[in-house]
């Protein structure tokens, strides 16, 4: 990752701090004010991402760094683990939300929230809406996973705020309706557990290296039928490091060939594949003969024994 790309992630994480101290500090205020939990419970959801800033902040100068001796692969499973932590803390958020609000439901609310609190509940969607919107912006222009995961962090405060608006305004009017502010943080529970499984699942793909794309296979079979000197691609693994991916199979070509000339032909469509798939940034390349023995999309017969020259 170039140096530039480093240094938008630090300005976006660092802005969105900023934004996030605001808003915790803001919207537990207000909720303590009025007596709206489920603006608390947003808060505490607000200053949650705190942690995964710092998270990101910090583990952005691990994986941004290059391979070394001890990292052949690089540094990018990093990423992997600030991911993993950020969709934890999300979850572990959540519950403690929702067991709060499970067992404060049946309680009679003492005073009604105000305008203030829905105020503040407004407040926090716009700003959270526009730090999804810039940060996932920035994230894809970069390539950087953690980002985007810290991104939808953001639309999932944005969203959580919404029920929470919801009931403040409801209850507000009709104060019968206490029950509707716990009821807004199951809801943001809901919100929170839900963004916090779409972080987690890539990441634990990752780390049992599953496969990193599904599309991979067959990109890189159409770009080798395009190729008159490939004869055949094989074998294709695919494995995410972070937000990169790493590639290796096997590349036939004519028996007869040069081993020069064949490494030449490799490393050409490795460079062609480089510059076509954006998320990958390294090849290995096993090149075979293309004799019946080797053969697998298309096997020529079922003795392998047979004469290479009766290739068409």
């Amino acid at each position: 990752m170039s140096d530039t790309a480093v240094k938008v992630i630090q300005k976006v994480t660092w802005i969105g701090s900023l934004a996030n101290i605001a808003l915790a500090f803001i919207k537990i205020t207000v909720g303590t004010m009025t007596g709206s939990q489920a603006l608390i419970a947003d808060g505490v959801h607000s200053f949650s991402d705190l942690v995964t800033d710092t998270a990101i902040l910090i583990g952005s100068r691990y994986w941004t760094a290059p391979a070394d001796k001890e990292h052949p692969y690089g540094h990018g499973r990093f990423e992997t683990l600030t991911n993993i932590f950020i969709g934890v803390l999300l979850a572990l958020v959540g519950i403690g939300i929702g067991w709060e609000s499970l067992t404060s439901i049946s309680e009679q609310a003492h005073s009604k929230p105000g305008m203030l609190a829905f105020a503040a509940a407004i407040v926090s969607i716009v700003v959270k809406e526009l730090l999804y919107r810039w940060t996932a912006i920035k994230a894809k222009a970069i390539n950087s996973r953690a980002l985007y995961a810290n991104a939808w962090h953001h639309r999932s405060d944005a969203l959580s705020s919404l029920p929470v608006a919801i009931a403040v305004i409801a209850n507000y009017f009709v104060p019968e309706l206490h029950y509707l502010d716990q009821i807004a943080a199951l809801i943001v529970t809901a919100m929170i557990l839900k963004a916090a499984a779409e972080i987690l699942w890539p990441a634990v793909l990752e780390i049992t290296e599953a496969k990193a794309d599904a599309d991979i296979e067959s990109k890189i079979q159409a770009y080798a039928a395009e190729d008159s000197d490939i004869k055949e691609v094989h074998a294709i693994r695919s494995r995410r490091t972070g937000s990169t991916i790493l590639l290796d199979f096997h590349l036939l070509v004519d028996p007869v060939m040069s081993v020069d000339k064949a490494h030449t032909i490799a490393e050409n469509f490795k460079s062609h594949l480089l510059y076509e798939l954006d998320e990958v940034v390294d090849i290995i390349i096993h090149i075979e003969p293309f004799n019946c023995k080797e053969r697998v999309l298309n096997p020529c017969c079922d003795d392998c024994d047979s004469d290479i020259n009766t290739l068409s």
